[in-house]
Order: C-alpha cells, then sequence, then structure tokens
C-alpha cells in the first residue's frame, strides 16, 4: 500500500524569534540542514514520497529551499494557508491532495528519528486500525495533549490539560497515519473555544464513535518540537550524536586547523573554516562559516557563512546567518533561553 503524506508547515514559530524573524521556522537548522529536511528526508526513507506541505508565513523560502523534493527523495506539493482557523482547518486545504489516500499527519517543527515513520506505517498497514498516534514520554503533558493509553490502544486524548492534573505521561507527538475519514469528521468537527478546528478534537470523536487508534511510543533518543533557539541546540547534539558513531560529523570541504580540538558532539558543514579552536560539545558551524583561533564553543549553532572571531566564547548560543562576532566577545545565554547573536 502507498501512503501520502501532509505536514503542517504554515505558522510564525513566534517563541522561535528571533530566528523565525527572517525564516520560516521550518527552515531553522537542527544538527546542520533545517528542520523541515528531516521530515521530508525521513518521510522518504519510510517510503512516503508525494507529500503536500501546507505554508503560510515567508512559505515561498520553503518552496525556493525545497524545490519539488527531487532532492530529497520527494515528490512536493505545496498549498498555502492564508487563514489560520486550527490545525484541522489547516490538514482541510489538502483535502484534494489526499483524496481517497490513506496519509501520514505531521508538523512542520516536529523532528523524530527516521525509523519512526517506518515502523508507524508498518504498523498502520499490519494492524489496520483507523488511526496510528506517535506518543513521548514527558513528566507532565500540560504543554501538549495529555492521551491515555491502554493495552497499546488510545483511549482519550485531552488537549493542553492543566500543569499537574494529567495521570498519564504520554504527550501527542505530532505524527499520525490516518485514513480519508478524518477529512469527513473534520468537516464536522466545531470549532473550539478559540474558534479553530482542531486535529485532537476529532480523534476525540472517533474515539467516542469507537474507533480503534493505534499508539506509537516515539525511539530512537530524540523527539522534539523544536520550540525555541535552545531547543534547536539541544536537539542538534542528540540528532548527531546519534547519526556518528564518534558523534563527529566534518563535511570533507570543510577546514580545520591542526590545532582544532573537537569535543563530541560537533557538526562542521561544508566550506567551514575552524582554526585552532575548540569545540564542543554540541557544537554545530554550518556552511562556509568560520571560527577563528582561540574561541571556545559549546551548546551553540553558528549558521551559514557567520564568523567568529578570534578568542570568543559561546555557550547556549546561536550566531545568525553572515554576522559576524568581534574577535573576543562572550555569548553566553542558558539551557532554558539561548543567546542569539545577530537578531532582529
Amino acid at each position: 500500500m502507498s501512503l501520502t503524506a501532509v505536514i503542517l508547515a504554515a505558522g510564525k514559530g513566534t517563541r522561535m524569534r528571533p530566528l523565525t524573524d527572517r525564516r520560516p521556522k521550518p527552515l531553522v537548522p537542527v544538527a546542520g540542514r533545517p528542520i523541515i529536511e528531516h521530515i521530508v528526508g525521513g518521510l522518504a526513507t519510510a517510503g512516503v514520497r508525494d507529500i503536500c506541505l501546507v505554508v503560510g508565513y515567508l512559505g515561498a523560502q520553503l518552496i525556493d529551499r525545497l524545490g519539488d523534493g527531487t532532492r530529497l527523495g520527494a515528490r512536493l506539493t505545496y498549498v498555502w494557508q492564508e487563514e489560520f482557523l486550527g490545525t484541522g482547518a489547516a490538514v482541510l486545504l489538502a483535502e484534494d491532495f489526499v483524496g481517497d489516500d490513506d496519509f501520514v499527519l505531521g508538523w512542520g517543527d516536529i523532528i523524530v528519528p527516521p525509523r519512526n515513520y517506518r515502523r508507524m506505517v508498518a504498523m498502520y498497514e499490519r494492524e489496520r486500525p483507523q488511526a496510528v498516534l506517535a506518543v513521548n514520554w514527558v513528566r507532565d503533558p500540560w504543554e501538549g495533549a495529555a492521551v491515555y493509553v491502554r493495552d497499546r490502544h488510545v483511549v482519550r486524548i485531552e488537549e493542553k490539560p492543566p500543569r499537574g492534573t494529567a495521570t498519564t505521561r504520554f504527550n501527542n507527538a505530532g505524527v499520525f497515519v490516518f485514513g480519508p475519514e478524518l477529512l469527513e469528521v473534520l468537516h464536522g468537527t466545531p470549532p473550539s473555544p478559540r474558534g479553530e478546528i482542531e486535529v485532537p478534537s476529532a480523534i476525540g470523536t472517533m474515539l467516542g464513535s469507537g474507533a480503534h487508534i493505534r499508539a506509537h511510543m516515539i525511539r530512537g533518543g530524540y523527539w522534539s518540537d523544536v520550540a525555541r533557539p535552545a531547543t534547536a541546540i539541544d536537539v542538534s547534539g542528540r540528532i548527531i550524536r546519534g547519526a556518528s558513531r564518534a558523534g563527529v560529523l566534518v563535511h570533507p570541504t570543510a577546514s580545520l586547523a591542526p590545532a582544532a580540538e573537537l569535543t563530541p558532539p560537533v557538526f562542521v558543514g561544508p566550506d567551514a573554516r575552524v582554526g585552532a579552536a575548540r569545540l564542543g560539545p554540541n557544537a554545530t558551524v554550518m556552511d562556509g562559516a568560520h571560527v577563528g583561533d582561540g574561541a571556545l564553543l559549546c551548546d551553540c549553532l553558528v549558521l551559514p557563512g557567520a564568523e567568529v572571531g578570534e578568542g570568543c566564547a559561546l555557550s547556549w548560543a546561536a550566531v545568525e546567518e553572515d554576522v559576524s562576532i568581534p574577535g573576543g566577545t562572550s555569548v553566553c545565554g542558558t539551557q532554558q533561553e539561548a543567546a542569539v547573536y545577530g537578531g532582529a
């Protein structure tokens, strides 16, 4: 059976500012490439190659970057979202694309190890439930949707429960497999108190009518909604460590001084130049960026074309694209709130 996919990628990503002041959130880089490329590439490796992206805020940048999807092994279609009336309304914009197909549904900022797409598709094809819903373990699902599971099936979903009230540790991970029946349910779903048609409400309706919705636990070392700059830095390190046994990825065209020290996880992209600096743990230096002698970088993200001067110290920091940091500068954020140098 062949599945298609719909990815919702129209939001403004306000919590990711200032990195989203000049780019849509799905183009924020993690582990050296945009979030959306991890998603599309992961789906393609699972055999899901016909993908519709619902775009809105700075959507032309997404189209310019991804094109027809050939580079990622996919065939991309784009639908524009002009009004933000909820996730369910966004899915309905892709109704003509979906047609009578089963489809994977995801968000353009949810990143998971690619093997989860393969396992969800295989589960759906093998067991034929009405849907497969991915969940991830959290201490308290109050920021997302609490998912109650019994015998590996979803029995209830509660959107944004008050902090400390949920009796489940499963959170809606934002990746699903549905049949086309979801579209009919969404058409009959009333708006929420915020005036929006939401996918979780439609899932609740399906459960109320006796639908069998299978739960899939995300595996592979990370799940992220890449909410903030600090989140992008954190998940970058997790992805890099998982992609290489040594935890170090250096592009063949990158240039490293003999005295450069790399402490995993570290990513150094194409045409990047690194002097006698110390990178890591958890440093990403992207395409064409330059790091001067004596610089110290840990828990940081240096975007394409940026320059970090000699003797700079960066910790929990992101350096915007094509921005130069004068030598000797210290840029220090925290794991909760990263500093962004050169942001608007």
